[in-house]
């Protein structure tokens, strides 16, 4: 595998960060597969996925659309993504230099069109909301960015639920038993 994409300063902070939160590999959420199915609904795109890139892949926490849950983090449009808080997009992705060569654009599954809104959690961008055609697309217009930043924002709420919960059931099983005094 090379390293032949661009990582932000705080890369090495970014992926500790993730790794804190303990939700790579974990099972199928159904609140963020509910995301996903709408994006593919709204925007009318044949893949949706929520991904979180770790230090040399990138893991799809909701994937609607494909049959793999991971793709190294060389071939990763997600990682374009997560190196600013604005929506990245490829409209074409044959003819974008970044891509053309692609093994996910040349091979299957043959990706032309992507667009990703980052998942900034604490200032740390995860991963992304992700939307993926097999034909180039024309660009988002405003409504639809802004549709696409707030289902993101939502997959962020989601994640920080998901740990908060985490927390209170690990507090509750370490929690001393005290017998009840009216018994």
């Amino acid at each position: 595998m090379t390293e032949d994409y661009p990582r932000a300063d705080n890369d090495a902070e970014r992926v500790a960060f993730l790794s804190d939160l303990a939700v790579l590999d974990t099972a199928p959420d159904a609140s963020l597969d509910r995301i996903t199915e709408l994006c593919r609904d709204v925007f009318g795109v044949p893949v949706a996925v929520v991904t979180l890139v770790s230090d040399e892949r990138q893991w799809f926490k909701s994937v609607q659309g494909l049959d793999v849950c991971e793709t190294s983090r060389d071939v990763a449009f997600c990682n374009y993504t997560i190196l600013s808080e604005e929506i990245f997009e490829v409209v074409d992705a044959v003819a974008d230099p970044r891509f053309a060569a692609n093994p996910l654009v040349v091979g299957d599954p043959s990706i032309r069109y992507y667009a990703g809104a980052p998942l900034v959690y604490d200032g740390m961008r995860l991963g992304a909301l992700c939307l993926i055609d097999f034909v180039a697309r024309e660009p988002l217009d405003e409504r639809h960015r802004r549709i696409l930043h707030a289902l993101a924002a939502m997959v962020v709420r989601e994640l920080r639920l998901q740990r908060v919960l985490r927390s209170a059931l690990a507090s509750l099983a370490s929690a001393p038993l005290t017998p009840d005094p009216t018994a």
